[in-house]
Order: C-alpha cells, then structure tokens, then sequence
C-alpha cells in the first residue's frame, strides 16, 4: 500500500524582521523624570508587525541614584548598555553605542529628555523607505518652555537641495529628531569630536560626502527648553560652533561669500541673552 501524500503547501518562509536601534546618552544633569518619560516615549512606539526595536542606552559618568533605578526597572528593554567611568561627552557616549552596533537597519537618536510621539518611529521608516536616496532624515518639534509651559512648534525645510543650500544658516536638522540609515556609519564613521558641536560636524562631514537630507513636516518630538538652555552657550562653545562651520563652509564651498554667516553667528552668540533668543526664534520661522 503506498504511503498518502501530504497535500499541505509548504509554508512559506517567515519574513526577516526589520530591525531598528535608538541611541540614547543620560548624563549627571538629566533627572530620572525627565528620563523615564523619554525612555518611557520610545517603549510606547506604535511599530508594525515586524519591526523590531532596540535601544542602545550610553551612561555618561556618573548618574542620580533615581536614574540608575529607571535603568534597573527597564533593564529587560534596553538592548546595551555602554558606561564610562567619567563624564566623556555626548560625542564619545555616541560613539561608543556606534561601535556596538548589530544589524540593525535605521538609528534613530533620543535625549533624555525629549519625548517622542507615539508614531514617530513608524512614520520616519516609512519615509526612508519610500525615498531611498535620503540618508539622514529629522522631523518638526515642539519647543517646550519647562519655566512658563509655552509651547511653539518649530518647523525645518524639506527637499535635500534645500537642505544643503542652508546648511551654512541654519542645521538641516534637529539632531534628536534625526533617523540614520545604516550606511551614514559606515561611510562616514563616527561623531566629529567638537564638544557641543558634534552634530553640526557630523552634518557637514556627510554633506561633503554627498549625503542627502531630509525632514517630515510632522511634530514628532517635543524639545525641552530649559532655564538654562541660554546659560550653556558659552564662550567656548560658541567657538567651537564658528570653527564648524568655518571649516565646513570651506569643505563644501571653498573660500566663499557663505563665511560671513559663521562670523554673524559668532557675533550673536556672544550678544546678550534677549538678542540671541530673539535672533534663535526669527530663523526658525524665516527658515521653516
């Protein structure tokens, strides 16, 4: 007698899943409510089946007793957890995560203490998808005052031509918005290291390479504004911010009329504190 033949098709082989990574730094001055809303924002994110995130978290030195019990409580979500001993900067703490990196195919930045719309994740992969040729993509935010409670919602140019015409005015990006693909790593390789300037660095050293820009008109990250938001600009790194652009200008246009912004903007960072902000609000709304 011979043996029955199945008549079961055979299954088809379950998709490779879309794998994502967060880069998220905390450091001595973020407090464990401010971080458990941001870290909390990023476990809340409405992805679709398939998708696959995890979260690269980089302890700057040393941190509040009240962080360390945030990062215990959701030890089980956090995919790697990289310290230093001291305070090394955001630009080391990224790049320490960079260098641990897996297979994941998106990174998307986050500070600690930002918080991210539900669908923020979700709507930026389907961006990249949908234009390959876009490297680095960043979204609308709302500024929030934590003194007064204000709220304004900040916009950022699309088109990468755009992008790269402004470079020199204004970053095309707002950096914990922004969503890497894969490749930005590779072939730019880690943060410049420019103390409180690392992104612009990073932006002009991937608009040398011919890197393409581009931003979701859609407030997806709230943006805290502290009381000392203005304080922190300092002298050096209001220096550090002239050279970066200095040397970037001089890298995608050579010796060019676009130098006197670096000028201009060093100008405004020393002014008193009601003229930067004043200036700070005009190009955001010149420019959106």
């Amino acid at each position: 007698m011979n043996a029955a033949i199945s008549s079961d098709p055979t299954p088809e082989p379950m998709a490779a899943p879309l794998r994502v990574g967060v880069l998220m730094s905390v450091y001595a001055h973020d407090t464990a409510a401010d971080f458990e809303r941001a870290l909390g924002s990023m476990l809340r994110q409405q992805l679709r089946p398939g998708v696959e995130m995890r979260i690269y978290l980089g302890v700057d030195g040393p941190i509040a007793q009240g962080v360390e019990q945030v990062i215990a409580q959701h030890q089980s979500h956090l995919h790697r957890v990289v310290r230093s001993i001291k305070n090394v900067g955001l630009a080391v703490t990224l790049n320490a995560l960079i260098a641990t990196r897996q297979d994941e195919s998106f990174y998307f930045r986050m500070d600690a203490d930002d918080v991210s719309q539900p669908q923020r994740l979700q709507t930026q992969i389907d961006h990249m998808q949908a234009h390959p040729s876009v490297d680095i993509l960043g979204t609308d935010i709302v500024e929030i005052d934590t003194v007064s409670g204000e709220r304004r919602e900040v916009s950022f140019l699309d088109r990468p031509e755009h992008l790269r015409r402004f470079i020199c005015f204004r970053p095309p990006v707002a950096h914990p918005t922004v969503c890497f693909r894969r490749s930005v790593f590779d072939r730019a390789g880690p943060y410049p290291l420019k103390h409180g300037n690392e992104d612009i660095a990073m932006w002009f050293r991937c608009a040398a390479l011919g890197m393409r820009f581009d931003n979701v008109h859609q407030p997806l990250l709230e943006f805290s504004v502290s009381s000392t938001f203005w304080r922190r600009r300092s002298w050096s790194k209001a220096w550090g911010e002239f050279t970066s652009y200095w040397r970037g200008i001089l890298q995608l246009w050579g010796v060019h009329w676009r130098l006197v912004f670096p000028v201009i903007r060093l100008l405004i960072r020393l002014s008193p504190t009601p003229v930067s902000r004043f200036v700070y609000r005009w190009r955001a709304s010149a420019l959106s």
